[in-house]
């Protein structure tokens, strides 16, 4: 019930504020058992070297590894953290690119910025975001670019 009330009181983010260049608040993301079992629940993912400790150690690591298709997550969370998702957009695709796997227990630091705004020539608002996970210490996690269709 609470998630509901955050949605209402949240404004959504409009075309008019994605201007290029508009950095997002810092998105601190912890990566906590809980959310990788969540994730892993969700998307029906199994693989021990997420939630299995003992093999994670088996096979030379010092903690289990986050999913990388947690990134979409904190993606999106990352510029919309103040404001709700207008209805009606369209996801056209992500690109990512991992520099170094996550691991459980880290936190991450995710920043969000326009890249590029536009309407084309068919009138449909066009948004770019860039997106870059570092963990603490500066050491780059993802950098993730999000295209779409902005419905308002």
């Amino acid at each position: 019930m609470s998630k509901m009330r955050d949605l209402q009181e949240k404004p959504e983010l409009v075309f008019e504020e994605l201007i290029p260049g508009k950095p997002f608040r810092p998105l601190v993301y912890p990566l906590t058992e809980e959310k990788i079992h969540q994730y892993m629940e969700t998307v029906g993912d199994r693989h021990p070297l997420y939630v299995d400790l003992q093999e994670a150690k088996r096979r030379g690591l010092d903690s289990c590894l986050a999913p990388p298709g947690l990134a979409a997550v904190y993606a999106r969370l990352s510029y919309l953290q103040d404001h709700c998702m207008p209805s009606g957009g369209i996801l056209l695709r992500q690109e990512f690119q991992f520099h170094s796997p996550a691991r459980v227990g880290e936190v991450l630091e995710v920043r969000a910025k326009v890249e590029e705004a536009f309407v084309d020539g068919r009138g449909r608002k066009r948004v770019t975001f860039l997106i870059e996970a570092h963990r603490r210490g500066g050491e780059p996690v993802s950098t993730i670019r999000l295209y779409a269709i902005w419905p308002k």
